[in-house]
């Protein structure tokens, strides 16, 4: 070998020719010689540099050599090869050899070989004397959890079940050899799925929770050796419904135990299953857990992303830890207890996801902890944020409460968080070393070699050999549309700073901005110019409450002003909001015990009156919808479920008219529904949509209440947005097709009474709004046609522009996801979610 082939290999394009024959030069390199060139061969990518079959087979015997350190990944098998007990490339000779590796294995544990280097699993090879003898697993609906010894030569796998018929089997697989499945439990014995396996760090027991009952198994024989089931009065729970999280100790002696809906928080000795610690279930705790390396540090989730630590001894309160994030995934403690790894979700703090962004993204805390005279203090490290995952990762979703992992090895911590849309594994600096657009399970080995990802292909990932260069770049900055308004809200607004108790997801300790909602804004508007902007947030983690924030930007290079618009009593919930036509004045719609109509001052942020409103139908709550002439003199109000339109004046709040529309189709299953209402440019005459066998449109003049047009426009399914043409001479409606298509239909307004069918003009195809009447029509004078915000009901919406029939902008999230608010003259367009407000090009 001359050091001339190595650069160039490692200057060549990553190759599988390229990796066999780089494996080979690097075996015959001294560790000073290979410690030079890591770097340059982690330039490759993971994925790009499987473990070769002989290092694999020495890796599994416990001979560790420095060169494995830069294998990327190894391909164990799939699920295909669970269900028969069989492997791809066998890794040892036979499974007639179990007697001579179980001797081994006991040879080494007994010279203390695993405790020096933390390498294989104490037990080898799965015996053949389970209950089920060599049946073959149910793998076909999937994995729902993993478990996975150090040295990697077995995995612990649990299946997902068959709701209609069995539970998940519960298995240990070789991954090393052909060999009968170990059976833990066999899904025809019970009807739930595990979602937590744990393998302890000796790998000689497992542990997992089904039906509410904590079992622990012999690794090796599966026989079992303890079981904790739920009190004889209380009925079955399934996984899904209470998740049961588990965490042992470093040195395995203890076994910690939360649970998700239950408020249960325990330690147990691991092998008796003894109770050593139960926290009262009225102290909010729940999974998941951690213990530190000797189990004497317990820590837990609380509620609103807040993280607890215990001294197991006594139960007693050490510390408690706001996170930040939205909801806690995983924990882990440094070995030596000096740290605290809080992982899950977060919003804000990212200024690219301002108005973009709508699920929680993968985030992490670092706590460094320290005990001084007896007591225990927590400071706050950084708060992490990887990126280069799918952005529609969601980290706060039930599947990620159910995969996220964490684990904290001698190289510091480590992630996994597995989502409908993604999955990502990153490292204490918030790298991230793996993302697939994928869902996954996976699991951390003990020892923290490596990570077992789990799809329909079981991977072993390895974390040394996932360590980025020091001078890795960066990943690229995200091209987004228009400019950013907004990427947080000042800590101020939830009065002295502290949202939930801490922290609120962002770096706030840094920039004192909260996240502009810790769920989904549902509610925007805009002023014309986007000169202001109103919308409903989640500020508290803590609290239901969702007060209305105001923004406005005075001069055009000025920061925001934020305020909260005056709270009313018992309507707090912001049904829709509107800024007239000259911005001076925002009307609220709230829904409540006492649900009334508010109009604002936007400067002062005074009320400048309040109407009542008759209490909602008891069929459920209500949806109201407002609309401004285009003078600002009148201000509609549309009550979906009581199915009638209020025009009131504007200056006074005093009502001008109440319309309702009578049934036309009684014998409809559905009631009669108003959907959305507009008022022409002087408020002389109102325009609703109504639906019960068929959508049809209907034009009443507001002084007499005379019906002026009835219309049943063709294929229209349900209305989306109303808007008369700036001389009153035409009347365009906004909505969806019987076949699924966002489209406009413009109705005559010269004549009187019933007007023939009007065909749709398709605006954007295969567009789904279904039961979504909430939209946006305008048509501003001199424009040649109005501008429709169409709101998608799956993950998108469009705004689409008639006088061109160009779609403008695309919306990256579907109604219930973000606010989307036009403009009254349709010239801005301003989309808020969790990570702030973004003004798009029109």
């Amino acid at each position: 070998m001359t050091t001339t082939d190595l650069l160039r290999l490692l200057d060549s394009r990553p190759s599988e020719a390229g990796w066999r024959e780089l494996c080979g030069l690097l075996e015959r390199l001294d560790e000073r010689r290979l410690a030079a060139v890591t770097s340059r061969v982690l330039c490759w990518p993971g994925g790009q540099r499987p473990m070769p079959d002989h290092w694999w087979a020495q890796w599994v015997a416990g001979d560790i050599r420095p060169y494995h350190a830069l294998a990327g990944t190894r391909r164990l098998g799939r699920l295909d090869n669970v269900e028969t007990g069989t492997v791809p490339v066998p890794a040892e000779v036979d499974f007639a050899d179990e007697l001579v590796n179980e001797l081994l294995d006991e040879l080494l544990h007994d010279t203390g070989y695993f405790a020096s280097r933390g390498g294989t699993d104490a037990d080898g090879a799965g015996g053949i004397d389970g209950a089920h003898g060599g049946r073959d697993g149910y793998f076909y609906n999937g994995a729902s959890a993993v478990g996975a010894p150090p040295g990697l030569r077995w995995l612990a796998l649990a299946a997902a079940a068959e709701w209609h018929h069995n539970g998940g089997d519960i298995v240990r697989w070789d991954t090393t050899r052909d060999a009968p499945l170990q059976w833990y439990l066999g899904g025809g014995e019970y009807h739930d799925e595990a979602y937590d396996l744990h393998v302890s760090p000796d790998g000689r027991t497992v542990v997992t929770a089904v039906e509410g009952r904590w079992h622990a198994w012999s690794a090796r024989t599966g026989e079992p050796l303890w079981e904790i089931g739920p009190a004889p009065e209380k009925d079955v729970c399934l996984s899904r419904d209470d998740l049961v999280r588990f965490a042992f100790s470093g040195d395995g002696q203890r076994l910690a135990v939360g649970t998700g809906s239950s408020d249960l928080v325990a330690v147990l000795d691991a092998a008796t299953g003894r109770m050593l610690l139960r926290v009262p279930e009225v102290r909010d705790a729940f999974g998941p857990v951690a213990l530190d390396w000797r189990g004497r540090l317990l820590a837990h989730a609380g509620p609103a992303g807040r993280v607890v630590l215990r001294d197991v001894a006594t139960g007693a309160v050490l510390a408690t830890a706001e996170t930040g994030l939205t909801s806690v995934g995983a924990l882990a403690v440094a070995p030596d207890g000096s740290g605290l790894f809080a992982v899950g979700g977060a919003v804000g703090g990212s200024p690219e996801g301002a108005g973009l962004a709508t699920a929680a993204r993968p985030a992490a805390r670092l706590f460094a902890l320290r005990e001084e005279a007896g007591e225990l203090t927590v400071n706050p490290g950084g708060f992490l944020r990887p990126t280069g995952f799918t952005e529609g990762l969601d980290a706060d979703s039930p599947t990620a409460a159910v995969t996220t992992r964490a684990i904290w090895t001698a190289a510091g911590p480590f992630a996994f968080i597995g989502a409908d849309f993604g999955s990502v594994l990153f490292n204490g600096r918030g790298q991230t070393l793996w993302a697939d657009p994928a869902s996954a399970l996976a699991a951390f080995t003990p020892d923290g070699r490596a990570l077992v990802v789990v799809q329909e292909e079981i991977d072993a990932w390895f974390l040394d050999g996932l360590a980025l260069p020091d001078d890795a770049a960066p990943p690229p900055a995200l091209d987004c549309p228009g400019e950013v308004l907004l990427t947080g809200l000042p800590a101020t607004l939830v009065g002295d700073g502290d949202s939930g108790g801490g922290d609120s997801g962002g770096d706030s300790d840094a920039s004192g901005e909260l996240p502009c909602s810790h769920w989904s804004v549902t509610v925007a508007a805009i002023s014309d110019d986007a000169r202001a902007l109103a919308f409903c947030a989640k500020l508290d983690r803590g609290s239901a409450d969702r007060p209305h924030v105001l923004c406005r930007w005075p001069d055009a290079d000025a920061p925001a002003a934020v305020s909260l618009l005056p709270a009313v009593e018992g309507a707090a919930y912001l049904a829709d909001v509107l800024f007239a036509p000259g911005g001076d004045v925002v009307a609220r719609a709230l829904l409540g015990d006492e649900p009334c109509l508010v109009l604002t001052d936007v400067t002062t942020g005074r009320t400048r009156w309040h109407h009542p409103l008759p209490p909602a139908a008891p069929h459920g709550r209500d949806r109201l919808r407002l609309a401004f002439s285009a003078d600002g003199s009148r201000l509609a109000l549309t009550s979906h479920t009581l199915g009638r339109v209020v025009v009131l004046d504007s200056g006074t709040g005093e009502t001008i008219c109440v319309v309702t529309e009578p049934a036309r189709y009684a014998e409809h299953w559905r009631r009669l529904r108003v959907d959305m209402a507009a008022l022409d440019a002087t408020g002389e005459r109102v325009a609703f949509g109504a639906r019960d066998g068929l959508s049809r449109v209907t034009v009443r003049d507001v002084a007499t209440g005379k019906t002026l047009l009835r219309a049943e426009p063709a294929r229209l399914r349900q209305t989306t947005g109303l808007a008369f043409a700036p001389d009153g001479t035409r009347l365009a409606v906004a909505g969806s097709t019987d076949d699924g298509h966002a489209a406009l239909w413009t109705l005559p307004l010269t004549g009187d009474g019933e007007v023939p069918p009007v065909m749709p003009r398709i605006a954007v195809r295969d567009l789904s709004m279904h039961d979504q009447p909430d939209g946006t029509l305008v048509w501003s004078a001199g424009a040649d046609g109005p501008r429709a915000y169409f709101p998608g009901s799956h993950g998108w919406g469009a705004v689409w522009d008639a006088a061109t029939g160009a779609i403008l902008a695309h919306m990256p999230f579907g109604r219930a996801d973000g606010g989307v608010a036009l403009a009254p003259d349709g010239r801005a367009l301003v989309t808020v979610t969790q990570y702030g407000a973004r003004r798009w090009p029109l």
